[in-house]
């Protein structure tokens, strides 16, 4: 324990306390001006830019990973979680969750490149999805068309089969 006093908040030196004592002086105001210029952006936006980014690249990786639907449903965590954050509404005013006009330049501002970067990926992430799919609706019709093309087939050798059998009887 230290045997001066400090009192932060007046003007006036420290002052040595009594030694033993466990008093200690301190005032409190109950309001001060403000020392520094307030934000350009608010913390609250940056927080939830900040957050927007994470859990974009998040999104991202689970799509990877886990699939669409894991990758879904971090993008709803995403859209909720900085939609709170930014003080909105969850629903937004459609129904659908989406972030502010400022928190969104407030991403676009605090990510710079790397967002830029998350959202190509995205891009091609969708792209490579769509053309997968292309490709399995293209093995599907195949499929279907050797299925049917083996069943013809097969009744035609069953015919043929019966009609050799009946001549033999």
């Amino acid at each position: 324990m230290s045997n001066l006093n400090l009192n932060p908040i007046s003007d006036s030196p420290p002052r040595p306390s009594a030694p033993g004592s466990t008093e200690t002086r301190l005032e409190i105001d109950a309001t001060r001006a403000r020392q520094t210029e307030r934000p350009a952006t608010p913390f609250r936006s940056v927080l939830a830019g900040g957050v927007s980014l994470l859990m974009s690249g998040a999104e991202v990786a689970t799509h990877v990973v886990g699939g669409p639907v894991l990758a879904a449903a971090v993008h709803d965590a995403r859209v909720g979680a900085t939609g709170v954050i930014a003080g909105a509404a969850p629903g937004g005013p459609a129904g659908l969750a989406s972030p502010p006009a400022a928190l969104a330049a407030a991403a676009g501002a605090a990510g710079g490149p790397a967002t830029t970067n998350v959202e190509t990926l995205m891009q091609q992430g969708q792209a490579s999805n769509l053309q997968l799919l292309a490709l399995q609706q293209q093995v599907q019709q195949e499929n279907q068309r050797f299925t049917t093309v083996s069943n013809v087939m097969r009744a035609k050798h069953d015919t043929a089969k019966a009609a050799v059998s009946n001549i033999r009887a």
